[in-house]
């Protein structure tokens, strides 16, 4: 296995507690979930882990009380991973941002109105699209507003 894989031999942290040090506990807890989750072998281990509890409610001819649990566990996983998602999605969506708006600040010809646009009215991001859609190609980056 490769180091990454493995995480910092220097630390002992594996890769998700490594990302996730410097987070407060209910963010390294939904982290860990949304990383977890996403692994293939999770993946499959649930699928055989439901089709055996399908299997075996159907052999018991669906008790009532077996069916219902199963619809409120799978509904109170449901909104679990809703949550989990939206938060870790939200969190790399600002990092991101930020970095974006780092990345305008230091670079000397840019436009320093596009810095915290996310957070303008829609009628300036209008405003600004509608700007940079006549900029000619040299000026926009080579883009030239179209896509």
């Amino acid at each position: 296995m490769s180091r990454g894989q493995l995480g910092d031999s220097r630390t002992g942290l594996n890769p998700i507690a490594q990302r996730t040090a410097r987070l407060p506990f209910t963010s390294k807890v939904l982290h860990r979930i949304e990383h977890y989750s996403s692994l293939p072998s999770v993946a499959i281990a649930v699928v055989i882990i439901v089709m055996c509890l399908v299997g075996i409610v159907a052999a018991l001819n669906f008790p009532k009380l077996w069916v219902d649990g199963f619809e409120m566990g799978v509904s109170a996983v449901t909104l679990v991973m809703v949550f989990t998602i939206q938060h870790t999605q939200s969190r790399e969506q600002a990092a991101t941002q930020l970095k974006l708006d780092e990345l305008l600040r230091a670079l000397p010809g840019a436009d320093d109105g596009l810095i915290r646009l996310e957070e303008a009215p829609r009628q300036a991001m209008l405003d600004v699209e509608a700007d940079h859609r006549d900029l000619p190609v040299a000026e926009s980056g080579g883009y030239g507003g179209q896509r």
